[in-house]
């Protein structure tokens, strides 16, 4: 991934993630990748279980639109409300298992980020992040710490989530939108 014709022409492989946003995903070497996250409308359903940890740092520069990051704590209490849940992958698809925690949920930090600027999250911050303004698009380095991926939300009934790609019309607006930002250059 080096400029946008090249992106744009690689948009039938971006693929839905369960959070409504597609990607791309390229390894660069051992534990690094680099990752492209587009939003293409703000009428997203979320779901219940949208607030999330990595296995990885991440290194992510808004391309365009505007993405809003709530970061929180989980404090496990017997009586808590959320659960947490480990996220498997098997054969393309995501799934949530109960971890038998339960806790609550609090957002200590939010901020928002506009196009040509750049966060850092460490692997392990449970967050969520929403395009606020679309096309949303952003381009992620990460590098794995060998965590588990977590999820967080009161619904234990998720069903596993197809990470399928995206079909011609969806690449047709991906590509139209990658097309757009001048000098799309992974950094």
């Amino acid at each position: 991934m080096t400029d946008n014709t090249i992106t744009a022409k690689r948009s039938g492989e971006f693929r839905l993630h369960p959070l409504g946003f597609y990607y791309l995903l390229d390894k660069i070497a051992g534990v690094a990748t680099r990752r492209i996250h587009i939003w293409l409308s703000p009428d997203i359903t979320h779901p219940e279980n949208d607030r999330h940890q990595h296995s990885f740092d991440i290194r992510s520069q808004i391309l365009a639109g505007r993405l809003r990051s709530d970061l929180f704590l989980f404090h496990e209490t017997p009586s808590g409300l959320e659960r947490e849940f480990v996220v498997h992958y098997q054969e393309g698809r995501s799934e949530l298992v109960p971890t038998g925690r339960e806790g609550e949920l609090a957002c200590f930090c939010s901020f928002e980020s506009v196009a040509g600027t750049r966060y850092f999250l460490k692997a392990g911050t449970i967050h969520r992040a929403t395009a606020i303004q679309t096309p949303c698009v952003t381009i992620l380095h990460t590098e794995d710490r060998e965590i588990d991926i977590l999820s967080y939300g009161r619904n234990m009934n998720e069903l596993p989530f197809s990470r399928r790609r995206v079909n011609e019309e969806e690449a047709d607006a991906i590509a139209t939108v990658l097309r757009s930002i001048p000098n799309l250059i992974s950094r």
